[in-house]
């Protein structure tokens, strides 16, 4: 083989350094909390943080609050505690059963306290997928705290700042560090005189919607940690809850015992909480009076005493079904009055046979007003089950809009606000397309999640593999959508097609970026769906390959491979076969534009053809051998492709007549082959932990030998392909291996080479 100056090519592999080399010089000082690196260092805080988990949250305005002139003692308890400047009780738990109030006492004391003592909230949501876990907890209390109108800003936040680019991927480390680091550590910076005059409050609610029973666990044990520590941090905690058994056992730690304090939230005094329930509907009714034409000419005591009352006893207690009720009434698809008189007539527990309560009844009424039930079915079980992120962490896409469950379920434009216009008492339904659909409370999406509560209303969540399926299918039939805009398949010419494909992939919403990753939900579903089986029947791979290079710069690991053994294993199971992914080409040609640095297209090559048919990602061994034989470094990932990510991907026999090479002049050609990747990774793994293993192997390239087969390491068809390919490559990249630098011209330029 001709590897001119191989030997001091061999010596010098590792200490080359490239014209495009940048040297970063980091400011060594600590910057002020208002420098652009903290605005920086504030915007990445941000992006961790649950925007809707705060108090003042648009997206959960209006915000339950307490009627006035209610909760006034309990109120006025918490509130003496939460003036107390040093108060013995750190932790306040208020608890109580669904809809007795909980979320409007929260409310009301972080309005209350905001600006004064008020540190940081996080309401918990069950319905919202941004604040229904653990994860953004500590990002969202560090950032309101960066983020406050109080002092606590000025002293905290620098220190807060300065602690994330300490550790920029503390976001990674557990729980407990994160608090540790990030609230922990600059609090206890502060001295104890200091905390007089700053807001220490921190409100925690809703708990038991933490989806993960243990991350509820996990969370007061940080909180009962930090407290009663030998150096305490100053902050208080006020949380409410259901008493749900983890979160009631996890108070009952004997290191709570002095420093926690409890109120409940319960339906002992009868009289005080009817007279509660009936001020809220007397007001709502004035204003329902107010709002609409057809309740003008009802008298002033609309709906009378005996309605009223009647609404206050199916309540039993129950905030949430006068709410409810109110909601519903307030409509303008029928009479209010009628919709009044349907609910009076509800039965309520101990009056028949009913296995309902009130409340359960009045969600079977507004269920049963919905048309087209089926798909309203479907849209329900879409909103009762969580987003499955399949282990991505970088999604920007709201999977819950209008917009977003017309795509999933494959509903005509429009058809989604339609279907659901009729549950605006149970749904928070945005006025546009690109906004949250979230479920009003929690008790309704448990209401539809129990059989024996729902009965034939009854919407389960979807199970991981229904879920995965539907997104798939969608993620697929995007992608599809865009592949006869492929410049290959385009009947333009080349230039034009390449210039509409770069500008519609350049424009394309989060969406098509995120479709990329299709693969993670296909290998989930157990039991494909017919549509599923469709979208995957018209899947284009030299198309999809490509979209999938230009949005993520490097294709994910194995993702090919664990497609077809996926299919393979949907195909023993079921007896159905996917053709389009089984029969997957084991070669085809990657085409790089103009401007494409070729250290990054060769090295893009043999990671592509490794993960095609060998490990799934090159291992040191071969990197080792890679650099030594060419001399080119291995550059960073994600590799920096230039001006151009357009890289194509093609047919191995693009050249044929009935396949022309579309390409103009310029682009450089390598082809891909899985035997490549077999053979390459069979022999590095053979020689991988030999002493002297690469030397044998350079040598045998180098010098044409063959010592590695004579020494039984290797298979000699085996040395004789990775000879050729090798060579094959060297002729590809147009690699320099002389003494001399590379110019710039020859460096950053593309020759013509040849398809081969």
């Amino acid at each position: 083989m001709d590897f001119a100056g191989s030997e001091h090519n061999q010596r010098n592999a590792h200490n080359m350094v490239y014209r495009d080399q940048i040297n970063t010089v980091y400011r060594s000082a600590t910057p002020s909390f208002n420098d652009s690196i903290a605005e920086k260092t504030l915007q990445s805080l941000a992006e961790k943080a649950a925007a809707h988990a705060s108090y003042d949250s648009a997206q959960r305005f209006p915000p339950p609050n307490c009627h006035p002139d209610t909760r006034t003692e309990m109120l006025g308890t918490l509130s003496e505690w939460i003036d107390s400047h040093t108060p013995p009780i750190r932790v306040y738990w208020l608890y109580g059963f669904a809809g007795v109030g909980k979320s409007a006492i929260a409310q009301n004391l972080a309005e209350k306290y905001a600006g004064k003592r008020l540190a940081a909230a996080f309401f918990f949501s069950r319905n919202d997928l941004t604040r229904d876990s653990l994860v953004p907890f500590v990002a969202s209390i560090a950032f309101q705290i960066c983020k406050s109108n109080t002092s606590l800003k000025d002293v905290l936040g620098s220190k807060i700042i300065e602690a994330l680019r300490a550790d920029p991927h503390i976001f990674h480390t557990p729980f407990e560090n994160q608090f540790r680091k990030l609230i922990s550590e600059p609090c206890l910076e502060l001295d104890p005189e200091e905390w007089e005059k700053l807001p220490n409050l921190i409100v925690i609610d809703g708990l038991d919607e933490c989806i993960n029973a243990q991350s509820q666990e996990r969370l007061l044990a940080i909180i009962r940690e930090v407290v009663t520590a030998f150096r305490p941090i100053p902050l208080i905690f006020l949380v409410c809850s259901r008493p749900e058994p983890q979160i009631r056992g996890a108070f009952d730690h004997e290191d709570f015992v002095a420093i926690l304090g409890y109120l409940v939230l319960e339906s002992s005094d009868m009289g005080h909480r009817d007279i509660i329930l009936k001020r809220y509907l007397l007001d709502h009714f004035r204003i329902l009076q107010k709002k609409h034409r057809a309740l003008r000419h009802e008298g002033a005591l609309w709906p009378g005493g005996d309605a009223v009352n009647r609404l206050v006893k199916l309540a039993d207690g129950q905030f949430t079904f006068v709410v409810t009720v109110i909601k519903y009434i307030d409509t303008g698809d029928d009479q209010p009055q009628d919709r009044l008189n349907t609910i009076l007539r509800i039965r309520g527990e101990g009056e028949s046979d009913s296995p309902y309560s009130a409340l359960d009844l009045l969600y079977h009424q507004i269920l049963s007003t919905c048309s087209e039930w089926e798909k309203v079915y479907s849209t329900l079980r879409l909103l009762v089950t969580p987003h499955e992120t399949a282990g991505l962490h970088l999604e920007r896409i709201s999977w819950r809009t209008p917009a977003m469950i017309t795509l999933l379920l494959n509903f005509r434009e429009g058809e989604v606000t339609t279907l659901l216009s009729r549950l605006h008492s149970v749904l928070q339904i945005p006025d546009d397309d690109d906004s949250t659909i979230r479920i009003a409370h929690a008790s309704f999406t448990e209401f539809l999640r129990d059989p024996h509560r729902s009965g034939g209303h009854h919407t389960p969540m979807m199970t991981k593999s229904e879920y995965c399926d539907c997104v798939a299918t969608l993620l697929l039939r995007t992608l599809s959508g865009l592949t006869p805009h492929y410049p290959p398949y385009h009947p333009q010419s080349f230039a034009t097609a390449l210039s509409l494909w770069e500008s519609r992939l350049w424009r394309a919403d989060d969406l098509v970026g995120f479709s990329c990753y299709w693969y993670q939900y296909c290998t989930k579903v157990e039991s494909p769906s017919p549509e599923l089986i469709t979208e995957l029947g018209r899947l284009d791979p030299y198309s999809v390959l490509a979209m999938m290079v230009y949005y993520n710069s490097f294709v994910r690991s194995c993702c090919w491979r664990d497609v077809i053994a996926w299919s393979k294993s949907i195909a023993k199971s079921t007896g159905r076969s996917i053709e389009a992914l089984e029969s997957f080409p084991l070669q085809f040609k990657i085409a790089f534009p103009p401007g494409t640095l070729r250290r990054v297209a060769f090295w893009f090559t043999f990671k592509l053809e490794t993960f095609l048919g060998g490990s799934g990602s090159l291992n040191q061994f071969q990197t080792d051998f890679l650099q030594a034989l060419y001399s080119v470094e291995e550059p960073p990932l994600p590799l920096p492709f230039g001006e151009s990510r357009d890289v194509l991907i093609l047919p191995a026999d693009s050249n044929t007549p009935d396949r022309p090479n579309v390409l103009l002049e310029g682009w450089l050609i390598a082809r891909v082959t899985k035997t490549n990747g077999e053979v390459f990774d069979r022999i590095c793994s053979a020689l991988n932990h030999r002493e002297n293993g690469l030397g044998l192997l350079l040598d045998d390239i180098l010098k044409d030998a063959c010592e590695t087969v004579t020494q039984n390491l290797i298979e000699a068809d085996d040395l004789i392909h990775l000879k050729s390919f090798m060579n094959e490559r060297l002729g590809v990249f147009a690699i320099s291996t002389s003494d001399d630098s590379y110019s710039d011209a020859s460096y950053y330029s593309i020759p013509d080479a040849p398809a081969t």
